[in-house]
């Protein structure tokens, strides 16, 4: 016992032993100093990115709690993530609610945010190839019923990827009401579009009567294959206001998509 007692005695006498911390820093040589410089560099480093990511990942779990959430939101604002992201985190059935959401809202603070996110999200799915996202598309379009004539499906699809599911553009300053006219093959099968407004099937020659609102005008399909057609659609808003566009579309999986769109005229 008393040696053991000896031994932590002369255990703790030892501290006492131990070099003064200006004999420590004295003794130092520049490798020593490197070292101490790179140690605590690391410590500070390493409690910053672990705050901040702490954070971050708070944040992130807080908006994306459930997928259901996550578009509550962005239905207050669509703008709240990159339309990749909303794919991403919501897929293509969440998002074509969300589509389906944003073209219903008419005000004006609404639609400078929609607007190009839906042109976005639109452009995203048309580029993925996988059956879900094109049937997406194709319900988002009207068009998914495959007993239809494809000429009746390209036309809506155009028709709702310019104006929007509603179909419908705004009268001019005097109250007009917007037309639609279609240029048709005289054997393409005429049926309902559910534009919002008159609509109006002329042959490729027969003279159009004048207009008296905002005129949208689609020309004839231009069918380069059986999965691959063209159509050009002019949308007027007044005679001094409108724009010429041609849209590409493939069938996918026996449905329509639009893969590519060109602006061909601007006023």
């Amino acid at each position: 016992m008393a040696q053991w007692t000896e031994a932590i005695r002369t255990f703790f006498e030892g501290f006492g032993a131990l070099p003064s911390g200006q004999r420590i820093l004295a003794s130092m040589d520049p490798v020593a100093w490197l070292l101490v410089t790179l140690l605590g560099g690391a410590v500070v480093v390493g409690v910053f990115f672990s705050l901040t990511t702490r954070r971050t990942f708070l944040s992130a779990d807080e908006i994306e709690a459930t997928p259901q959430m996550l578009l509550a939101r962005l239905k207050q604002d669509p703008t709240r993530l990159p339309p990749i992201a909303i794919i991403s985190r919501l897929g293509a059935d969440a998002t074509l609610e969300l589509l389906e959401y944003g073209d219903q809202l008419r005000t004006h603070e609404w639609r400078y945010k929609w607007g190009s996110v839906r042109e976005e999200l639109l452009a995203l799915l048309s580029q993925q190839n996988a059956f879900g996202p094109t049937y997406a598309l194709a319900r988002y379009y009207r068009s998914a019923d495959k007993q239809e004539p494809d000429t009746l499906r390209i036309r809506r699809t155009v028709l709702i990827h310019k104006l929007g599911q509603p179909r419908y553009l705004e009268p001019d300053a005097n109250g007009n009401p917007a037309e639609l006219r279609i240029r048709a093959h005289p054997a393409e099968v005429q049926g309902e579009l559910g534009f919002e407004g008159e609509c109006t099937w002329l042959l490729a020659d027969e003279p159009a009567p004048p207009a008296h609102g905002p005129l949208v005008e689609m020309e004839m399909i231009d069918f380069r294959t059986l999965q691959d057609a063209d159509v050009r659609i002019n949308i007027r808003r007044s005679p001094t206001v409108g724009g010429g566009f041609r849209l590409t579309l493939q069938k996918r999986h026996g449905m329509w998509v639009i893969v590519d769109e060109q602006i061909e005229w601007v006023s």
